[in-house]
């Protein structure tokens, strides 16, 4: 694990939503076609912000972590989230959470944390944009219990503070890959993208570097099991940063992942990436399973072991009541920033 404190990593499982997710932030520029391919009527899939309220799903969520020389660790937090309309848009409350396996904090402390929790809510705005975090202050006092016995006063308070920050950063990231990134995109069933933008390296918050980003809707498929009608999409996404900019960044790894005494040559061929699977309702971008996996690399060159391998899998599967259907055609909604739609003009 990094050497940020375990305060952040703890924030970020303290809030669960109904969705909550996203690519490397804004488009910053048009994506342009992967490779060109001849074809006939390509079919175009839709995405438009929709979501049915009131709505319900029982939402399981598994943390996987490994990494090289110690034991893998496996996290699970089943609980089930609401979503309700609120004058500015929709609102997403969550409750009866239950927590499994290698709990982020030590478990006497494990019921304040979810109580915590379930009193933190999501903002979303009628456009489907991420509109902040209601009542996140609740998980102060958990944080700062954890924190007393292992930092002064003043150094304590400015981790919380980090913390709560960090929290709603992963909430608006996570929201922007399972939802707002889609929005109003238009995208050939099985067609490559390729764009550019800018953000945080894999697994090293603070780290930022410029990186690829491509992506497709793949194929339709049935929402769930109970279901034959395809009429959600497969959709997945791969965001692999600059090599020269993981190079100029080399030192500042190595430090962060093997400490300050880290050789200055240590992790020269490292490959960092993230990739998305999700499968959403185009009509309303209800997120059905999504799977968002960082990986780091290094050593062993192209067929050996790596000498160092840091995997995290975070993975997302949401169960719907009748009321988590909509109705009827989603109203599309009004623009609030660039999204696929405007960036995916460009055809093959």
């Amino acid at each position: 694990m990094s050497s940020r404190p375990r305060s952040l990593v703890l924030a970020t499982l303290l809030v669960a939503s109904a969705a909550r997710a996203a690519p490397p932030g804004p488009l910053a520029s048009s994506p342009r076609p992967a490779a060109a391919v001849d074809r006939r009527g390509p079919e175009l899939v839709r995405f438009r912000f929709g979501w049915p309220a009131p709505a319900e799903a029982r939402v399981t969520y598994r943390r996987a972590r490994a990494r090289t020389g110690e034991r893998p660790t496996a996290f699970v937090a089943r609980y089930t989230s609401r979503v309700e309309r609120a004058p500015e848009g929709l609102v997403v409350r969550i409750g009866g959470t239950r927590w499994e396996g290698d709990l982020p904090l030590p478990r006497e402390v494990a019921g304040e944390a979810i109580r915590a929790s379930e009193r933190v809510t999501q903002r979303i705005r009628s456009d489907g944009a991420f509109d902040g975090l209601e009542g996140a202050e609740a998980t102060r006092p958990v944080l700062a219990r954890l924190l007393a016995a292992k930092l002064p006063p003043d150094q304590a308070e400015r981790a919380v503070a980090a913390a709560l920050a960090a929290m709603r950063a992963e909430s608006e990231e996570l929201w922007n890959l399972a939802v707002g990134f889609w929005i109003d995109a238009e995208l050939e069933l099985a067609a490559p993208y390729e764009m550019q933008s800018e953000g945080e390296l894999p697994l090293l918050p603070g780290l930022r570097a410029t990186t690829t980003i491509e992506f497709q809707a793949r194929r339709r498929v049935p929402c769930d099991a109970a279901e034959r009608a395809p009429r959600c999409v497969e959709v997945t996404l791969r965001e692999v940063p600059e090599a020269a900019a993981v190079a100029r960044a080399r030192q500042a790894i190595a430090a962060r992942l093997l400490g300050p005494d880290a050789p200055p040559d240590a992790l020269e061929d490292a490959v960092l990436e993230s990739e998305l699977f999700l499968v959403t309702d185009p009509a309303t971008l209800l997120p059905h399973r999504l799977v968002w996996t960082k990986s780091l690399r290094a050593g062993g060159g192209e067929r050996g072991a790596p000498a160092l391998e840091l995997v995290e899998r975070s993975e997302y599967d949401y169960r719907y009541g009748a009321a988590g259907k909509p109705a009827g055609p989603a109203r599309r909604p009004k623009r609030h920033a660039p999204t696929p739609a405007a960036a995916t003009s460009a055809r093959r």
